[in-house]
């Protein structure tokens, strides 16, 4: 993906969970902690799952493999498994 594709996908699921229950702070800043607000939910493959800041999310995103935004969309493996 482009950045400016990464970037429009970001901004969508800020705004799609932006009712979500989140922690107030990045949970994405490593050793060093990040100030901050907890934005956007990611997720893997394994099931772990965190809240970040837009920096940290897109960091995430580009640096690790197996990392998505976390949505909720009717295509996901739910719908398959309801099928």
């Amino acid at each position: 993906a482009d950045a400016a594709e990464l970037a429009a996908r970001m901004r969508a699921a800020a705004t799609a969970q932006a009712t979500t229950p989140r922690p107030e702070r990045c949970q994405l800043g490593g050793a060093q902690g990040c100030a901050g607000p907890a934005e956007i939910k990611i997720a893997d493959s394994w099931g772990d799952a965190a809240w970040g800041c837009p920096a940290h999310v897109e960091e995430a995103l580009i640096n690790v493999r197996s990392v998505f935004l976390a949505t909720e969309e009717a295509d996901g493996l739910a719908a398959y498994l309801n099928r």
